[in-house]
């Protein structure tokens, strides 16, 4: 089934080949991909030397999903309405055996679930090369083990160190149960730990910071950027080559750069001091120069940190005492690795911690002494500068790699989460075919896991700096706190396209909320009552601006112990263990491909304010045709997750509202000067059965075709609008049924 191919206006919005504004409605699929599938070894498995040791021979075949249920969570995925599949992959999957030493037997896997996806038919695709923290041996997932070899790193001493924390360090090794408490969200601290802090900055500014780290005659920027570059293009190159109906049936929408791209340490104001904006704190929380210590063995008291609602609250000290142990791999280390690897390195590329051979620090009568405190921030180097520089860098080399593979498909650009995009305007880097691909997420939501309809704060502006303390951007009452957030997208739109140019289209590739809210209450009562209206807000901020998204996220083997299986998170909107408890059912006509007409509500008129009445030839028919059910069981908060909303606008986007407690809908949009003007809707049945709404319109009629959902209004061009109720929300006797 071939696809409608899908292009970006001069406005920046997604059309069809009719010019119809349509809306890119996904998911991410599937957290399960962080980690391998045989040996398999989660976030939560015991901290063994298996742990490491399997690294090379990981296999990572049948995750995100597994091949055999490729149809079942597709297809369930169709029932929501989703029309998109950001499809997560990572680079330890690639190449974990070694650099260039590419895994094609989990590239076919990869093709073998397009395939199927594609002959499902009605779902696009977009790759994400999936990272969080660097790697999973820094506590989170991505990288291969030995790119942290590459830098010189000894993983097994990153626990010891403080180098990272693992979520693995809290498993009991015998029972494999959770013996410690894990903080809510613990594994983003990693983002300013040593071993995360120091892999990106040497992925981003290697060249400028670590100058003397050449292996194989490269730099170890070039060399790192490369590999990754060289195995995804790999992967991307196979998949053209081996299934051209994939590209050109428009399957394939494009794809990503690397997912939540971090700065490292570059811009890092004073090292011996942590940074005044940097607003996640907790736990054990070094300085840059203490995690340099710390990685050289030297013993050292740590500030210990909570989150609160008025930011990071200090709230003690902790001693740490890594006993003398380094992370850095001693000469013997070195040279093994190396010869497994065939590295060669240059002769000033000293053992021990790159830092101090760049002469940051060194060690003076057996006390480290901190001597170049701003060597990460010297000349004005800032966020702004990194984004405009190294990160541009990067992107200008990742896109002239998938340029030179696909020149007509999508480059999703995504930059540092909540950061303003590079200032690309007008440059040859930006044309027709970028799309900026951004994340939101509620950063008190996030953090406490709970959804506060009392108070707020905005994330976005705390992030920027925008208020002294945090206090100043606390939100009241759960209308204002939907209406704050949905003025965030919109902004992150808005300053996207002043600075990227207007013409660039922006996919929200990330957003969504916990559903372990509340201490995982809902998992015994089965009420998902704070879940249900957290999830409204984010439907309500995305529908109200009609932005493309991709919810975070669809988990195949998500549980109510264990959540996405991967550091204690919890975002699938769907679980087995739900599907288990309780049968969700919704009745609808069963139809094949047949469409159906449907009565015409009563029409009223945007300009006079006159109504009249008119009737189509057919009604609304359901006899002898059967009933087909579509199974939602499993999906959590199913009220608000469940939305109806234009596919495909013949106009412009003016406004939608859906209200899930009381089941109504209202569409504003601006139809074409054409005098066919056909609009698509998803009109789920389990909100909107046919026999039991009213629909009012400005004008035109509508058909249904209820296998799929979709409601096609044919319109007049100019200002219109669409109500859709439940009889017993708002009937009254001038209404008309549809029946």
């Amino acid at each position: 089934m071939v696809l409608e191919k899908i292009r970006v206006s001069s406005e920046g919005e997604f059309i069809d080949s009719h010019d119809r504004v349509v809306q890119l409605r996904g998911v991410n699929l599937d957290p399960c991909v962080k980690y391998p599938n045989s040996p398999t070894v989660t976030s939560h498995s015991p901290l063994l030397d298996s742990f490491w040791d399997s690294a090379d021979d990981a296999n990572f075949v049948n995750h995100p999903i597994d091949i055999d249920e490729v149809n079942e969570h597709i297809t369930r995925l169709k029932s929501m309405g989703y029309n998109t599949i950001r499809f997560c992959f990572n680079w330890e999957a690639l190449e974990h055996k070694g650099p260039g030493q590419y895994d094609f037997e989990y590239i076919e896997y990869v093709r073998q679930v397009l395939l199927k996806i594609y002959e499902i038919g009605d779902m696009y695709v977009y790759f994400d090369p999936h990272q969080d923290v660097w790697s999973r041996f820094t506590g989170g997932s991505g990288a291969p083990l030995w790119t942290l070899y590459c830098a010189g790193f000894q993983p097994k001493r990153v626990s010891v160190t403080q180098a990272a924390i693992l979520h693995n360090e809290y498993i009991d090794k015998d029972t494999g149960k959770q013996v410690k408490h894990y903080p809510k969200m613990f594994w983003p601290t990693n983002y300013f730990k040593l071993a995360c802090q120091t892999m990106f900055t040497l992925f981003f500014g290697g060249r400028q910071y670590a100058p003397k780290c050449i292996i194989n005659g490269k730099n170890i920027q070039d060399y790192l950027q490369d590999s990754f570059n060289d195995a995804i293009g790999a992967m991307y190159r196979y998949l053209m080559e081996q299934s051209p109906e994939l590209f050109e049936g428009n399957l394939v929408l494009g794809l990503e750069t690397v997912n939540e791209p971090s700065e490292g340490y570059i811009g890092y104001p004073i090292l011996s001091q942590i940074p005044k904006e940097r607003e996640l704190r907790m736990g054990p929380t070094p300085t840059a120069f203490q995690s340099f210590i710390l990685g050289e063995g030297f013993e050292t008291n740590v500030d210990l940190y909570d989150i609160t609602v008025a930011g990071p609250k200090k709230i003690g000290t902790t001693f740490v005492n890594p006993e003398g142990q380094s992370v850095w791999m001693n000469q013997q280390e070195r040279g093994q690795i190396d010869a497994q690897y065939g590295w060669e390195r240059d002769t000033e590329w000293k053992t021990g911690c790159i830092w101090k051979l760049h002469k940051v620090w060194d060690i003076k009568e057996m006390k480290p002494r901190l001597l170049h405190p701003r060597y990460f921030s010297d000349g004005g180097v800032d966020m702004k500068y990194f984004i405009n520089n190294m990160y541009v860098s990067y992107f200008e080399k990742f896109r002239n790699m998938f340029r030179s593979i696909d020149k007509e498909r999508f480059l999703f650009m995504q930059n540092p989460v909540f950061q303003r995009p590079p200032e690309l305007k007008n440059s040859s880097l930006i044309d027709d075919r970028t799309v900026f691909s951004t994340h939101f997420y509620d950063g008190m939501s996030l953090m406490f896991k709970t959804w506060n309809k009392i108070y707020n704060v905005n994330t976005l502006g705390i992030v920027r700096g925008k208020y002294l303390n945090p206090v100043f951007s606390v939100v009241l009452g759960e209308n204002n706190i939907k209406k704050c957030i949905s003025k965030q997208l919109r902004d992150i739109r808005d300053e996207a396209r002043e600075v990227l140019g207007g013409h660039v289209a922006v996919v929200f590739s990330e957003i969504g909320m916990p559903f372990d809210m509340d201490n995982k209450e809902a998992y015994k009562t089965g009420q998902y009552t704070s879940q249900t209206s957290a999830m409204d807000a984010i439907g309500f901020a995305l529908e109200n601006n009609n932005l493309s998204f991709s919810l975070w996220c669809y988990c195949s083997k998500n549980s109510h112990q264990w959540g996405d299986q991967w550091n204690n998170e919890d975002f699938s909107l769907w679980s087995s263990d739900d599907a288990k408890r309780e049968k969700v059912t919704v009745e609808v006509p069963h139809l094949g491909s047949e469409t159906v007409s449907l009565q015409e509500s009563e029409i009223f008129s945007s300009l006079s304010g006159s109504t009249r009445s008119t009737k189509s030839a057919n009604t609304f028919k359901t006899a002898n045709n059967g009933i087909a059910l579509i199974d939602y069981s499993g999906f959590r908060a199913l009220d608000s997750v469940l939305r109806p909303s234009p596919i495909k606008i013949s106009g412009s986007f003016i406004s939608a509202k859906f209200d899930p407690f009381n089941s109504t809908y209202d569409l504003e949009i601006h139809g074409h000067a054409s005098s066919s003007n056909r609009s698509l809707i998803f009109l789920p049945a389990y909100h909107f059965k046919l026999d039991n709404i009213i629909m009012k319109s400005s004008s035109g009629h509508f058909t249904y075709d209820p296998e799929r959902q979709i409601l096609q209004w044919i319109h007049e061009p100019g200002h219109q609008f669409l109500n859709i109720s439940l009889i017993n929300v708002t009937a009254n006797e001038d209404s008309c049924v549809i029946s």
